[in-house]
């Protein structure tokens, strides 16, 4: 079965990232920005960490033809719900004996769905030279298989016939019904068809006895059936008419049937995927609102063990101040940093200024990461990638109930697993890790956690309030280690005010501590005033 997520013979490998590392990121938002109506559905393609470059390489041409060929989207996608849209609902009636009214309609769902593979057609014609991905191609190639084959052919004629017969067909029909010796209705007969209506009798008419009209001794109960059910009489009543008719239900029911299983199938199942490929585009598009760039990352070879972002941001802060613009009307600046894991250094300790943007960066760094491996644009200007085979994520833990089960216990607890899991090819994200006990032990076991990561070869981002941990690169790089360590900071101001820009170096400490007792009137000096104010007469 074609697919625009995967190449033919694809054998599914890698994992599943693990709930709490995607809520820790912030996935379930991503994914939801990507499909709001399918965000499950979005959520499960992003979390599947793909290991097969080749697979992430197909997504990303298609992608690419998306954002390239904008009719692609503006044409294909409208035809394709279309059908999809039209199959479904005739096949949910198809099967079951109905109305007359009910055949139309399904004629109807049937030339609407052949107006769309015009359409397809047609885009194929004007614009397939432009495309370039191997999906996109292999799916058109499809449809136009289906539009030159002999039984849509076939599809087309036997439909414009049923219409025709269904627009020269029965206006009116006498029945008669026979009853038991209680009047219980046991059978009902069809007299007479015929192509015009019956009229009811005028006075004029009924003296001179004209035969063409007829007059009720009664008023006709009527009643809609309830979920397609139908009585035995009215079943009775419409296989007279079917017989009468040359079949009409059956030849339309097998019509339907046809279309749906030979024509809209494969087309229904992509629907959900073309609807990914373009909330992803949309993706890239929110960025190019705020000024920001995006990019196709180059996927290098995975021993590389590389990530290499220039000009990288968070796709969760710049998602949420462009709603917040659009909100507010307010102008928003996204701070953009580099991102630099190779063999220079692929362990990266960020300290410096509260509120600076470390979290931030942590998260961009993982979440593009996420994008690059779903086969999606990342949020930088230029990027080179390897794919990782896991993604960790460590941070304090919420306080639970029972023995033995502190915060920094289940901490320790989560860092020995991440320890014995993950491998050389793993990234691994630490934000605020070891804070929950005492600065001289978080020191100690900081730099225990940091030598056994640069062991393994792993690529991290650890975030600290930890002075000493910023100096462990000169005494650790100093040794034979699979990945070598650098400190990064971020940077403020010379007031201490934050600038959210990210560089190497050690923390300023004391000015940005300055500033932050400035803003919240946290200083001795504001304490005195404030004092000498309560005290005044």
């Amino acid at each position: 079965m074609l697919s625009l997520l995967y190449p033919d013979n694809y054998t599914h490998s890698g994992i599943t990232l693990d709930r709490e590392v995607s809520e820790s990121l912030e996935l379930p938002y991503i994914a939801m920005l990507i499909c709001p109506y399918s965000t499950e559905y979005a959520l499960g393609i992003l979390t599947e960490l793909i290991t097969d470059e080749a697979v992430v390489r197909w997504r990303q041409d298609i992608l690419e033809d998306f954002i390239n060929v904008p009719q692609l989207e503006h044409k294909l996608r409208r035809s394709i719900k279309t059908i999809s849209d039209s199959a479904c609902s005739v096949f949910a009636r198809c099967g079951a004996t109905q109305s007359l009214y009910e055949v139309r309609e399904n004629i109807e769902a049937i030339e609407a769905f052949a107006d769309c593979m015009t359409e397809c057609h047609e885009f194929v014609l004007k614009y397939g030279g432009r495309l370039r991905s191997e999906g996109i191609k292999r799916m058109l190639a499809e449809i136009e298989e289906r539009f030159t084959s002999e039984s849509y052919r076939e599809l087309l004629k036997e439909t414009a016939e049923l219409k025709k017969s269904l627009a020269d067909g029965i206006r009116s029909v006498t029945f008669a019904i026979n009853f038991d010796e209680v009047m219980r209705p046991t059978e009902i007969m069809l007299l007479s068809a015929d192509r015009e209506q019956v009229r009811r009798r005028s006075r004029f008419e009924r003296l001179l006895s004209r035969a063409d009209t007829a007059e009720p001794i009664s008023k006709i109960y009527s009643r809609k059936a309830k979920e397609g059910q139908i009585s035995e009489i009215d079943g009775a009543l419409f296989a007279e008419l079917d017989a009468l008719c040359g079949g009409y239900m059956k030849r339309v029911n097998a019509a339907i049937r046809r279309c749906y299983e030979e024509s809209t199938d494969m087309l229904v199942k992509l629907s959900r995927q073309i609807d990914f490929f373009i909330g992803a585009k949309e993706l890239t598009e929110r960025a190019r609102q705020l000024g920001l760039p995006f990019c196709r990352p180059e996927i290098v070879p995975k021993e590389q063990r590389k990530f290499v972002l220039k000009a990288m941001h968070d796709p969760v802060l710049t998602n949420r101040f462009l709603t917040e613009r659009a909100r507010e009307n307010n102008a928003v600046t996204v701070c953009t940093n580099d991102c630099t894991m190779d063999d220079s250094a692929r362990i990266l300790l960020l300290s410096g200024t509260n509120n600076g943007g470390k979290t931030t960066y942590l998260r961009a760094a993982g979440i593009n990461q996420i994008l690059a491996q779903a086969g999606l644009f990342v949020y930088a200007q230029s990027a080179e990638i390897s794919l990782c085979d896991n993604i960790f994520f460590l941070s304090p833990k919420e306080e639970k109930a029972g023995v033995n089960t502190s915060r920094f216990t289940e901490e320790c607890r989560e860092i020995r697993r991440t320890t014995e899991c993950a491998t050389e090819y793993s990234l691994v994200l630490m934000n605020e890790s070891l804070s929950s006990t005492n600065p001289h032990d978080s020191g100690l076991l900081g730099e225990e956690v940091l030598r056994i990561f640069a062991d393994i070869g792993c690529r991290s981002v650890f975030t600290t309030h930890i002075p000493e941990l910023a100096l462990l690169p000169e005494r650790l790089n100093t040794s034979e280690v699979n990945s070598r360590l650098t400190s990064l900071v971020a940077l403020c101001d010379e007031n201490g005010a934050p600038t959210y820009r990210i560089a190497p170096g050690t923390p300023d400490r004391a000015r940005n501590a300055q500033y932050i007792f400035g803003k919240f009137g946290i200083s001795f000096e504001e304490y005195s005033r404030a004092k000498m104010h309560r005290e005044q007469p």
